[in-house]
């Protein structure tokens, strides 16, 4: 998008949104990304008729695509200020519709499914799939020297997605009591094994479940490389800083943006990694201030980068 003055900025930005499909496509845009199929199948709406409507909302600047391997995905342009946040700070406080809140909830579904029917299939060679991009080693101590950085309360700290289950082990020396979460239950069993501890709570679910459970807030949250398998990455970081104590820290290790496709057949990936400025600005959204951020760089040229949030 481009403009030569502000009278023509919101020209653009208004005759964009002066649709009631156009607007609910921001609305379902709030902290998700659908692909074209996921958004026609969710709005109830032919892909013709809706490719129309997001080619006009990308070129005035209120959409971004990406593209993740064959598909082309849509999320809100990150705003934090002017007319197009406010614009955006309105749509959100509408209700979807409940039909249309009831297919994001299955779409939502059908991603997890995805994720949970893959570990469950390649559980017995989980180590394996996962070192073809990055072995432990590459990012547990990158990861680790940004949480002895941070000196937050040693009292409770939560990872989701703890894998194999050796970071939980390096946890449960540096915090009070540890929390294990997974939706895949043969790989809970392999970090529960692999990290007996008596400081250690091992959960089946999701995020979500275990803060209606138990209603606790630790004071670290960490995701090592497993936002890239979660369905919904910029409202799983929401529940993050929701969840997290206030002087908490929230640690995401992840790949940077990549482009091999084959991440997803063999590694289950369901995002191609995720560009820094959108992890950033999902964690603003969540009410988080970025404290600190690492890349590093493998041999076989995926980066991965390791970010530290603060909850005010």
């Amino acid at each position: 998008m481009t403009v030569s003055n502000p009278y023509e900025e919101w020209a653009l930005h208004l005759k964009a949104s002066a649709d009631p499909l156009r607007l609910l496509i921001l609305r379902v845009l709030w902290q998700q990304s659908y692909g074209v199929l996921e958004l026609s199948q969710l709005l109830d709406v032919q892909q013709s008729r809706l490719s129309h409507h997001l080619k006009i909302l990308t070129q005035a600047g209120l959409l971004t695509a990406r593209r993740e391997g064959n598909s082309i995905f849509y999320q809100r342009f990150p705003a934090t200020e002017g007319w197009v946040s406010s614009l955006f700070q309105t749509v959100d406080q509408w209700p979807l519709p409940s039909d249309v809140e009831q297919r994001q909830r299955e779409i939502s579904e059908e991603r997890r499914h995805h994720a949970e029917a893959f570990f469950a299939r390649h559980v017995d060679d989980f180590k394996q799939q996962q070192d073809l991009i990055a072995e432990y080693p590459q990012y547990a101590q990158q990861a680790l020297a940004l949480i002895e950085q941070a000196h937050l309360p040693a009292e409770h700290a939560l990872e989701v997605g703890p894998g194999l289950g050796e970071f939980l082990l390096e946890l449960s020396q540096r915090f009070a009591r540890v929390d294990a979460i997974d939706i895949s239950a043969e790989l809970l069993d392999v970090a529960r094994k692999n990290a007996a501890n008596d400081k250690i709570r091992f959960h089946l679910g999701d995020l979500a479940h275990w803060f209606a459970t138990y209603k606790e807030a630790p004071q670290l949250v960490v995701y090592n490389m497993v936002l890239h398998h979660i369905p919904d990455p910029a409202a799983e970081l929401a529940r993050a800083g929701h969840v997290l104590a206030q002087g908490g820290g929230l640690l995401v290790t992840d790949l940077c943006r990549h482009e091999q496709q084959w991440a997803r057949t063999n590694c289950g990936d369901q995002w191609l990694g995720f560009a820094a400025e959108d992890l950033i600005d999902w964690a603003a959204q969540a009410g988080l201030t970025l404290a600190q951020r690492s890349v590093t760089a493998l041999r076989n040229g995926f980066q991965v980068q390791c970010l530290l949030w603060h909850k005010p």
